[in-house]
């Protein structure tokens, strides 16, 4: 197992919906359920960043283009 920058580790329980989504979303992308766990962290890191910075969605900005 790869583990080179992972040097932390959570444990958590889920409730038997919870478990089959994630395991079936794994499987959908062909990863590990701890590989789609991460998947999902990272793209929700990616949003809280944007949303940090101030950065809007592009069509959040489609108004400041407008000539009225």
């Amino acid at each position: 197992m790869y583990t080179k920058d992972k040097s932390n580790r959570i444990t958590l329980r889920l409730n038997d919906r919870q478990f089959e989504f994630v395991k079936g979303s794994a499987e959908r992308y062909g990863v590990s359920p701890s590989d789609f766990l991460r998947m999902v962290i990272n793209s929700t890191m990616f949003a809280a960043a944007d949303r940090e910075e101030g950065q809007r969605r592009e069509n959040e900005q489609a108004d400041k283009h407008d000539q009225f």
